[in-house]
């Protein structure tokens, strides 16, 4: 699991990007937006399908990543919701909508972060134990 550190972290950092570039309101930043949105769909789908292979078990694979599908659809059908808000209360001005959605992205840095310290926990585990073993070993031997 620590490989996908790296994937989770890169796919984090992608999503802000995209976020913070689709907040400016730039035709040229809106090609890199594009660019990012595809790159990050990418990452995301394979990133997470590899999480869940290495994190579970492979029997419960599909149940995973169909549990995954359905919370993208429910986050997708509150798009109307954004729409209407920013129409109404928010005068079409996505703003704070923007800063909103870019701040909960930047939370998602908490995945990889946690997975990071899981992985240096259990290697600590392991290394205790390995250590702990050796030293019996040793006392058995004299």
């Amino acid at each position: 699991m620590h490989s996908a550190v790296v994937s989770l972290a890169i796919t984090v950092t992608l999503s802000v990007l995209f976020s913070v570039c689709a907040a400016i309101p730039v035709l040229e930043v809106q090609y890199l937006t594009f660019v990012l949105q595809m790159v990050n769909r990418a990452f995301l789908y394979g990133g997470f399908s590899a999480f869940i292979v290495m994190a579970f078990p492979l029997c419960h694979f599909g149940k995973l990543f169909g549990t995954i599908q359905t919370l993208a659809a429910i986050v997708s059908v509150l798009q109307n919701p954004c729409f209407i808000l920013v129409n109404g209360p928010l005068q079409g001005n996505p703003l704070y909508l923007n800063i909103a959605f870019i701040a909960i992205v930047i939370w998602t840095f908490a995945n990889p972060i946690n997975v990071y310290f899981y992985c240096r926990r259990e290697k600590a585990k392991r290394t205790d134990k390995a250590t702990a073993g050796r030293n019996a070993e040793g006392e058995l031997s004299m």
